[in-house]
């Protein structure tokens, strides 16, 4: 969602941007622009909120500007655009810019306006079908699964449309360090308080990421594992393909009941594997225990991690060993990705022109393009 604050006020400016991302929504510096531009961002914007002060009557025919170019604008019908003005509780003006279909919120009680309005629109703007669930499934560990979710999560966020990832590595997540963030909530939260389900609490959990990808983080402490269920993982799940185009699951290779819930529903199975003998021999292994769970080999997709390292199994003998070709191959540059996991930031935005971004980026375009 693309939220324009259109203000001259740069201190209201700022405290509006700052009760938006406290509701874990996005609102870049860059999407602070001054009245004058405000008609501007119209093509752009999802929900566009106008402050009046300090000059009310210039706002206000920048608000009806906006409004006049929101109901001309050939993608409203289909994708609503919202107007919101922020201004003192004057009732002439309240009136003028109900008359140009803008809700109102008084600038004196910003924080609880925000959160009612941007709530309700949330709620408003669930998916019309659910949005494609991706697992990500490593059957030997160190297999560079994580990171392969964390950076596409990333692309598709930047890319594409609004991602989220979801952490179900109970015991060993490390999505929120691959992507530097502090969870103040997790998974386990989310199970112990069924009302954290509905869909404008929901996206209070998730973490946000700087690309506009969420994280649904896994439990921070062991004692907390026991609090997740299955399902509350199937609920969470559920509810984020209701606001998310693109929902991405690292999934833990023990194939307990909240793993396998998760492995049946996905419409994508990106198996993650190494080629070594272990590796291999540990996804042969997965891949028919998934078909003994009535998981269709039709929805799983190969990607060896690591290419090019010494002495490793050939392409061609780990695809006839698995019976089942490359969906694609991510390239060795451990100098590369291992700085990038050492700092925090996918390597898709920290090396941009790596060999290794090269193909996580072609594997989110091969994966939008499988999904479409």
């Amino acid at each position: 969602m693309q939220i324009f604050v259109v203000s001259d006020d740069e201190s209201l400016a700022e405290q509006i941007r700052g009760e938006v991302e406290n509701l874990g929504m996005d609102c870049p510096e860059e999407n602070l622009v001054p009245l004058a531009q405000g008609s501007a961002v119209v093509p752009n914007a999802n929900v566009i909120l106008v402050v009046m002060s300090p000059a009310p009557d210039r706002a206000l025919t920048v608000i009806r500007d906006i409004s006049a170019a929101i109901k001309k604008d050939p993608k409203h019908k289909e994708s609503p655009k919202h107007l919101i003005s922020v201004g003192p509780a004057d009732a002439n003006l309240i009136l003028a810019t109900i008359k140009e279909n803008s809700k109102y919120i008084n600038e004196a009680d910003i924080a609880s306006g925000i959160d009612s309005e941007l709530s309700k629109l949330t709620t408003e703007t669930v998916l019309s079908a659910p949005g494609k669930l991706i697992s990500f499934l490593a059957p030997s560990g160190g297999s560079g699964a994580s990171m392969i979710a964390a950076n596409l999560a990333t692309v598709l966020a930047r890319e594409y449309e609004p991602s989220c990832l979801i952490d179900l590595k109970l015991g060993a997540g490390v999505l929120d360090a691959l992507l530097n963030v502090k969870p103040t909530r997790t998974l386990a939260e989310l199970c112990q308080n069924p009302g954290a389900m509905e869909p404008e609490n929901f996206q209070k959990i998730l973490e946000r990421h700087s690309s506009g990808a969420r994280l649904l983080a896994a439990p921070t402490s062991f004692t907390d594992i026991g609090y997740v269920t299955s399902e509350g993982v199937r609920q969470a799940v559920h509810t984020a393909r209701m606001l998310y185009p693109y929902v991405l699951a690292d999934v833990d290779r023990t194939f307990n009941e909240e793993q396998v819930q998760i492995l049946a529903d996905a419409d994508l199975v990106i198996m993650v594997v190494r080629l070594d003998f272990t590796s291999l021999r540990n996804a042969r292994q997965a891949l028919e225990h998934l078909e003994n769970l009535g998981i269709d080999r039709k929805r799983c997709r190969l990607v060896f991690n690591r290419l090019g390292q010494p002495r490793e199994v050939r392409q061609g003998q780990a695809e006839e060993v698995l019976g089942m070709k490359a969906f694609k191959a991510i390239p060795d540059d451990p100098k590369t990705v291992n700085r990038a996991i050492n700092i925090g930031v996918p390597v898709v935005l920290d090396a941009p022109r790596s060999s290794v971004t090269k193909a996580l980026v072609d594997l989110a375009k091969l994966i939008v393009q499988e999904l479409s």
